[in-house]
């Protein structure tokens, strides 16, 4: 019995360390000086950006995954085909027109970190939406403007992205 007891024992605190060290995936955007934003990211964790066409002055969505230490570009949905807009499907991908929206989805793009330049209230008007688990729809054009930033994802143990996790 004392050693069924033990081993039990053993098992709990090794559930525990591995739950602690295991390494997640770290979705984290940084203006170059400091750290903005920094949550964990489970497999498939979405965000989109939304910002105003320069020319075509109409909106622009792009959504985006977060797969293997990896940012995917998801869809890009527009309202227009004109002024440097997408044209045509991507390679494998799928071009859907919906009424409203044409949507550009898949392609197989990814980077492991991507570069996003934040306008302001009069050029570009920028938004970041997060959704599940961590909900939150942000006016990057107030709270960042004319800035700069990275999205990156890192694998961290869960501890330290826990501890360290901040929003915007």
């Amino acid at each position: 019995m004392k050693q069924k007891n033990c081993i039990l024992v053993v098992m709990a605190l090794s559930i525990i360390v591995l739950a602690i060290a295991a390494p997640v995936d770290v979705f984290m955007i940084s203006d170059g000086e400091k750290n903005i934003y920094s949550r964990p990211a489970p497999v498939g964790c979405r965000f989109m950006t939304r910002y105003i066409h320069s020319v075509e002055k109409t909106s622009v969505e792009d959504d985006y995954r977060i797969v293997g230490e990896r940012i995917w570009s998801w869809e890009e949905r527009v309202l227009s085909q004109n002024a440097g807009m997408p044209t045509e499907r991507p390679r494998n991908g799928r071009l859907i027109m919906d009424g409203e929206w044409l949507r550009f989805r898949g392609g197989r793009f990814s980077w492991s970190e991507l570069f996003y330049r934040v306008g302001n209230d009069t050029f570009g008007m920028n938004e970041l939406i997060a959704f599940s688990p961590y909900s939150g729809h942000y006016l990057l054009f107030k709270l960042l403007p004319s800035r700069r930033l990275r999205f990156t994802v890192l694998k961290t143990p869960f501890i330290l992205a826990f501890i360290h996790g901040r929003g915007l």
